[in-house]
């Protein structure tokens, strides 16, 4: 029964999460979050990006980076457990196109996002991007 629980529970975490928000603005990713009762917060990192992050405890980090513009430009979304990659390699495997085994592409409403696992001092975390093909 734990099992079907644990299952559960990592399904719903991976699931719960289908926002790609790069390429819209300030104003659309904060009513989105917003409407889905989201606490987040908003900084300035330098003189011309800015920043939206938030933490869904245990689960995932997301981090939005805006340009001058107020226009997501990156998405940043890092794990929160210890086997979370694994589940979004997963759910990335099952429902978007395969590149490698680091990166990914998913085609919604006319924009190609590229999805790349990536590692900074060998802490996993996955960037979302406007693929080059994208208009």
């Amino acid at each position: 029964m734990k099992y079907i629980l644990l299952f559960f529970l990592l399904t719903q975490s991976v699931l719960g999460y289908s926002q790609f928000f790069v390429g819209d603005s300030r104003e659309f990713a904060k009513t989105v979050l917003k409407k889905k009762e989201i606490k987040f917060t908003e900084d300035i990192v330098t003189d011309t990006t800015s920043r939206i992050s938030w933490i869904i405890e245990n689960e995932y980090q997301m981090i939005l980076v805006l340009n001058p513009n107020g226009v997501v430009i990156q998405q940043t979304l890092i794990p929160e457990k210890e086997n979370g990659v694994n589940e979004f390699v997963r759910w990335f495997n099952e429902d978007f196109v395969r590149i490698s085994d680091t990166e990914w592409r998913n085609d919604t409403d006319g924009r190609i996002y590229k999805i790349e696992l990536k590692h900074i001092l060998r802490e996993p975390f996955f960037s979302i991007t406007l693929a080059a093909e994208s208009k």
